[in-house]
């Protein structure tokens, strides 16, 4: 029965014994199954484990409750996601959550009643990653209250549980942080090459790896920026500073901003700022979930502009009068000839 494997696939991702294809199966039963048979295999996995102490029956049902939450997204998440206005989000995408938080939410909220006693290490190593295609966007909050909201075609992977010193996190792409304060314990953010370290603020980390550079911006609180393989340079960010690492020849340049570009996503925005083509249509590609061809030659020309939720196909229409060519939509490939 679904029921059955599905508890036998939760018990492995509880164990962290999960393989890829496992994790996928177990996605897929999770999105396929009624609210009443996930909760009962949730509830199974729970009997697999032997308490360190009497069960705290207030403990579970919170987090029962919390799970209602995300299994009844038409009545919990998408009036959330609509009011926080991520509209290019899928239902889909919003639904494959579940399968990626049920166990993280059970760990976060109440570990110690979730393991034996003999398995807690183990458990508070788990390590878990979010990934994001083109077109979709996350938001979560971490075991220690920090909010992020992770952008398309990104990778980020957090801990089950912090350590006692710091709480380190890994980013590829592009994600917005507001950090919970805790002075004993900086919170650290590890990309391809450059980390950034905070106690508690609100920053953007851009970071991903096809591109030249990385950015850190800084919208409240103060954060430091130094490369991993030489962390004795700092570089120390207030409010509307950003920070720039040039990947070709490894160098720091800090300046100010209105944070208007930096943190256009997290609006539902696009903004380009004196910028062509070339590096326009990855952004499209990312934030839209589409793909370009391109016939003829690229236009350098440089563009400023703005554009609020809009539909990717005003967009284009926007641009082709800008920069002289023809298009056609077919699903998500979008085929462009530039005009000799």
């Amino acid at each position: 029965m679904e029921s059955n494997e599905l508890s036998a696939l939760l018990f492995k991702h509880v164990s962290g014994s999960i393989s890829k294809n496992d994790f996928e199966r177990m996605r897929t039963l999770v999105l396929a199954c009624d609210e009443e048979t996930v909760e009962a295999c949730l509830s199974d996995v729970w009997l697999l484990y032997t308490a360190t102490s009497k069960r705290n029956t207030g403990t579970y049902e919170k987090v029962r409750e919390n799970l209602q939450r995300i299994i009844r997204p038409e009545e919990r998440i998408v009036p959330l996601i609509e009011k926080q206005k991520i509209k290019h989000t899928t239902l889909y995408s919003v639904l494959r959550v579940v399968a990626m938080f049920a166990v993280p939410l059970m760990l976060s909220i109440g570990v110690y009643y979730f393991t034996k006693s003999t398995t807690i290490n183990n458990l508070a190593s788990n390590i878990y990653t979010i990934e994001t295609s083109n077109g979709e966007r996350t938001r979560l909050t971490l075991p220690d209250g920090t909010r992020v909201l992770v952008a398309a075609n990104s990778t980020f992977i957090y801990p089950a549980v912090f350590g006692e010193q710091s709480r380190e996190v890994n980013l590829t792409g592009e994600a917005f942080f507001e950090v919970k304060h805790n002075a004993k314990q900086p919170f650290i953010v590890k990309s391809k090459e450059v980390s950034v370290k905070v106690l508690g603020t609100k920053f953007n980390v851009y970071a991903y790896p096809n591109e030249a550079y990385f950015e850190a911006s800084l919208v409240e609180g103060k954060i430091q920026a130094f490369q991993n393989t030489e962390n004795t340079r700092i570089i120390e960010l207030k409010p509307n500073e950003k920070v720039r690492f040039n990947y070709t020849n490894s160098t720091f340049e800090k300046s100010e901003t209105n944070l208007t570009t930096e943190t256009a996503w997290t609006r539902g925005e696009l903004y380009f700022q004196s910028e062509n083509m070339l590096s326009i249509i990855p952004k499209l590609e990312r934030y839209y979930g589409v793909k370009f061809h391109i016939n003829g030659r690229i236009s350098e020309e440089a563009l400023t502009a703005s554009y609020h939720e809009t539909d990717v196909n005003e967009i284009l229409r926007n641009l082709a009068v800008h920069y002289q060519f023809s298009y056609k939509k077919n699903g998500d490939t979008i085929y462009v000839n530039f005009k000799p």
